[in-house]
């Protein structure tokens, strides 16, 4: 059987194609140390502000409701700046009110209908990254993620 020019083209093409692919996916790189503990921060100022949120302040600055609350609830009752105010650590990152939270990380916040539960989510978003994540709940536990490799 004769090979044609069109097989060895296509298959040489395929294995530049493959190459390609792997040589990308190692590039791929997580984040910095520094970036992993500002996000680390952020979801610890987010376990905080729905602890505030649910309890309110002694200064009465943040209303008790008695339930978790969304990120936009957070943000609208003053606990995100309230606890950001409060500890050092969250006064510097930069804490957008939309789902790109701080810039390169996308949050998932849910919130059980009942309001006794709650999860969130901090992924980097950046593309072909994203290969770390922080996740934390109503126990205040943090979790930090990677995907297998």
């Amino acid at each position: 059987m004769r090979t044609s020019r069109f097989q060895i083209i296509a298959a040489v093409v395929l294995l530049l194609v493959a190459l390609s692919a792997a040589s990308r996916a190692q590039i791929q790189k997580s984040p910095s140390q520094e970036e992993r503990a500002k996000a680390v921060s952020l979801v610890r100022l987010i376990n905080t502000a729905e602890i505030t949120y649910a309890s309110g302040t002694k200064d009465g600055s943040v209303a008790a409701h008695g339930v978790f609350g969304s990120w936009d609830e957070l943000n609208k009752s003053g606990a995100v700046e309230a606890v950001q105010s409060r500890w050092a650590e969250a006064k510097g990152l930069p804490i957008s009110d939309g789902r790109e939270i701080m810039p390169g990380w996308h949050l998932d916040l849910l919130v059980s209908s009942d309001g006794k539960s709650w999860s969130v989510a901090l992924h980097d978003a950046r593309d072909g990254e994203g290969l770390f994540s922080v996740f934390s709940d109503q126990t205040g536990i943090i979790f930090l993620g990677a995907p297998i490799q």
